[in-house]
């Protein structure tokens, strides 16, 4: 086989990354506490008396790729000692792809999360707080 032929074949077995993105929940646990203590809402919805530590949920856009692999990207050793053991006929069959391989990058977009936070006790004004999370782990 020459090597034009295992040029054509190879180009006719790649192909381009497939790139979509969806979102998955993400969560951030929020603790709060206040001296005197005093009732907790989250978006005008009771979460308990302070101190009080609840999860925020909201949404992360997760970029997905995939693509097709040969097995000189997931056996190469395999794949190298079949092409020597057959004399170099194996080749072009190892560049097929055979096998679809997925990553998942996690971006800095974020949707609903924006929350509000108001404590309430007796004989003080009520606390407001607007919170925009962005992932992070407490807060």
């Amino acid at each position: 086989m020459t090597v034009g032929s295992l040029l054509f074949l190879t180009a006719c077995s790649t192909q381009a990354p497939e790139v979509s993105s969806y979102y998955r929940t993400a969560q951030t646990q929020l603790t709060v506490n206040s001296i005197p203590s005093g009732t907790v809402n989250l978006d005008n919805r009771y979460v308990g008396v302070t101190p009080v530590t609840f999860p925020l949920d909201y949404e992360q856009e997760v970029q997905q790729q995939t693509k097709n692999v040969t097995y000189w990207e997931t056996h190469p050793g395999l794949s190298l000692f079949l092409t020597i053991a057959s004399l170099g006929v194996y080749l072009p069959f190892s560049m097929i792809p055979v096998d679809t391989e997925t990553s998942q990058v996690p971006l800095e977009n974020y949707q609903k999360n924006r929350f509000l936070i108001t404590v309430d006790s007796a004989g003080f004004e009520q606390w407001k707080q607007e919170l925009v999370a962005r992932g992070e782990k407490t807060l």
